[in-house]
């Protein structure tokens, strides 16, 4: 691919639009994913991937930047990892009885998070938090989950969907048995369990998203669940494997009583993870004779061979390279590079980048400094058609090296050329071609 094409062909994208729509609701199985969230020339669908790099149908290249939506941890078709896969489909993947590479994977997984005393698999990370969230009710005898507003995605189950703009077909009594807190607000925390009548069983939230905890949240709330009953369970389907192999919460020093995993522990590949206490765990299992039985996940793919030996290899092929480290490094060199585009176009009122090295997102402002939809669809137009997939995040992996991160900084300085002369301009209106993008959680189609 050669940084200075702009790309402008999508013939083959648009007709795939048209006729996904027929066959699949929403034209993708993620929302995220869905035509809404990008601008007109995004590339409809993608043939295939290799490292950081993808292609799309009509035969245009792109550095990927979000990967997966961060599940591609090292890259597209990384061969060690696709290797072990092949290898594990040829010995079968799903069996009467578990396969003996559940208890390898188990104890690979644990002493490798060194978070919780036992796991369930799983293929989703819907599976594992609402899991997450029965045990915590069944081991606390109360109701209630309270969740971080701020964290936009928890499950697609009726618990977290009912408090998004996107709560049609559930039952409006549901609404009752979530509560929220402020991230980062103590004091929002301390307002939920202050009455003994509280019905709380379970705080969830991510260990970090993009701003950092501040004046001790983490282990202030932490500590407050312990005297009040209450579980805390951290999230760790997008940090886990960024901020440390163990996860946002070691990194942080904080303890969960729970924790779920997911996206990009198995490169790509399906494989999700529910940890904890061995108390908590054991209300899911069947060795205690006479007590009644909780029903915790039962999934026939949930251990399928070929996620749990992409999991593995995953894991290996971090430990042997240090990748975590390495993705640090090279994060911090794309986003100093980035932050210097972004000074030499004068955008520092209305681009800014938060988050850590490891992972960080653009915030698109317009001319009064608010973020904006129109003009983050804007950025992502022109990333695009200066070769880079971008929706918003910067996702740095060990298929990230220094030629990607090149372009990356090249399409950036390009696209900020753009949103310049339409910042002066006051509005998006003679640059973006095509509406907006718009929100995953909204009330209206």
């Amino acid at each position: 691919m050669k940084s200075h094409e702009r790309i402008t062909t999508f013939t083959k994208s648009r007709q795939f639009s048209a006729d996904v729509h027929e066959l699949i609701p929403g034209g993708a199985h993620t929302y995220s994913k869905g035509d809404d969230q990008f601008p007109i020339n995004a590339p409809a669908a993608i043939t295939h991937g290799k490292g950081a790099r993808v292609w799309d149908l009509d035969g245009n290249e792109f550095i990927d930047c979000s990967m997966g939506l961060t599940s591609v941890c090292i890259g597209h078709g990384y061969e060690p990892v696709a290797q072990a896969v092949c290898e594990a489909a040829f010995q079968g993947t799903n069996f009467q009885r578990p396969a003996a590479i559940e208890l390898e994977a188990a104890r690979l997984f644990l002493d490798t998070v060194q978070s919780g005393d036992m796991v369930k698999f799983a293929k989703n990370g819907s599976t594992v938090t609402t899991a997450a969230v029965k045990l915590a009710r069944a081991f606390t005898g109360r109701n209630r989950v309270a969740i971080a507003r701020e964290h936009n995605f928890f499950s697609y189950d009726d618990w977290f969907i009912v408090t998004t703009p996107c709560d049609r077909g559930i039952p409006s009594k549901v609404r009752e048995m979530t509560a929220a807190f402020s991230y980062n607000d103590y004091e929002s925390v301390e307002n939920l369990l202050k009455d003994d009548d509280h019905d709380i069983a379970c705080l969830i939230m991510e260990p970090v998203k993009f701003d950092p905890p501040k004046h001790d949240f983490l282990h202030k709330v932490a500590a407050l669940c312990k005297d009040r009953g209450v579980l805390l369970i951290l999230d760790e389907m997008i940090s886990g494997f960024k901020w440390s192999l163990q996860g946002a919460h070691n990194y942080y020093g904080v303890k969960p009583d729970i924790s779920t995993w997911g996206k990009g522990i198995a490169n790509g590949f399906s494989a999700c993870a529910l940890t904890g206490r061995a108390d908590i765990m054991e209300l899911g299992g069947i060795r205690r004779q006479g007590d009644d039985k909780l029903f915790l996940i039962s999934t026939t793919h949930g251990a399928e061979t070929t996620g749990l030996a992409a999991m593995m290899a995953t894991i290996r092929e971090y430990k042997q390279h240090d990748m975590i480290a390495s993705n640090w490094a090279r994060g911090e060199v794309l986003k100093t590079g980035l932050n210097g585009v972004i000074s030499r176009h004068r955008l520092e009122g209305n681009l800014q980048l938060i988050g850590y090295p490891c992972l960080f997102a653009l915030v698109c402002k317009n001319t009064a400094g608010v973020p904006d939809d129109g003009f983050r669809t804007l950025m992502m137009q022109e990333m695009i058609a200066n070769g880079v997939l971008f929706q918003g995040l910067f996702y740095p992996t060990w298929s990230h090296q220094q030629t990607e991160i090149d372009i990356l900084i090249h399409a950036f300085d390009n696209s900020c050329s753009v949103y310049r002369a339409a910042i002066d301009s006051g509005a998006t209106d003679n640059f973006l071609i095509g509406p907006p993008a718009k929100a995953v959680f909204r009330k209206k189609i």
